[in-house]
């Protein structure tokens, strides 16, 4: 079977980050290793018990955090959705940090290296990426009429602080946090296992079934957030970038949440 990342191109233009047909070569050999590793010879160069670890100590983090905030949202102390969007940003951040101790243990190379998390390049580019995204998945909600669903976000979503809070967390840690998780490490794994197309397929699917509990699982929000996961996915594919990726998810973001206050301003004036 044909390993799509191991099969690598050169790198095209000055910034390294062009829309390539492949990898880069250098990808698959981090500069930052230790003096006592041995470089990865192919990329990923981690595997199925690596992921496996990590999906444990994430579902733990996670548990624990939205249960501690979960009970400061009890006691009185804030809001339920700060509480909630601060605890999953604290439970995956901490679980992301054992994931690079993980990597820097077992191939001596840390985070950044491992998942290509690249200095931003052709901003414009991947911003306008995710404008287009979030532009034909409110085509694609307006024909499927998303809108008229009922799903416990509009339950979770009571207040403009609400909005403002969940605003924030959708438009900084939150995408970095998944695209690194989704696209940056489960991504190549998958697609070294099964080819790139069904890998980015494979997890923009699982990336959609995740946020499922979110939108009351209808099949017609999961088709948008499949959708929205096919193009990150591509992106990161093309461009060897996490960040480039990271870009196009948080542009994608701001424009659903400034949709969600057109909606919300309109409601409240009618």
């Amino acid at each position: 079977m044909q390993d799509d990342y191991e099969q690598q191109g050169r790198d095209s233009g000055a910034d390294g980050e062009a829309l390539a047909t492949d990898f880069p070569q250098q990808a698959a050999l981090p500069k930052e290793t230790a003096d006592n590793a041995l470089p990865p010879d192919e990329y990923p160069f981690w595997g199925w018990l690596d992921a496996a670890l990590f999906a444990v100590v994430l579902v733990f983090a996670l548990v624990v955090t939205i249960l501690m905030g979960t009970g400061v949202y009890a006691v009185g102390l804030v809001p339920m959705a700060p509480a909630l969007i601060l605890a999953q940003g604290v439970g995956m951040g901490v679980a992301l940090f054992m994931l690079s101790r993980l990597l820097r243990y077992r191939y001596g190379v840390g985070l950044r290296e491992a998942l290509q998390l690249k200095p931003p390049q052709r901003v414009l580019l991947y911003c306008g990426l995710g404008a287009g995204t979030a532009i034909l998945v409110s085509v694609l909600g307006f024909v499927l009429r998303i809108s008229e669903l009922e799903n416990p976000m509009k339950d979770f979503i009571r207040t403009d602080l609400d909005l403002l809070v969940v605003a924030i967390g959708a438009t900084t840690f939150g995408p970095l946090f998944e695209e690194m998780i989704f696209r940056g490490f489960l991504q190549p794994l998958v697609g070294k296992l099964v080819g790139m197309a069904a890998g980015v397929m494979a997890t923009a699917l699982l990336f959609a079934v995740i946020h499922g509990p979110q939108y009351g699982w209808h099949w017609q929000h999961l088709m948008v957030i499949t959708t929205a996961g096919v193009v990150f996915g591509v992106i990161r594919w093309r461009t060897a970038s996490t960040t480039a990726a990271t870009l196009a998810h948080c542009t994608y973001n701001l424009f659903v949440v400034i949709g969600a206050f057109v909606q919300r301003s309109q409601e409240m004036g009618g």
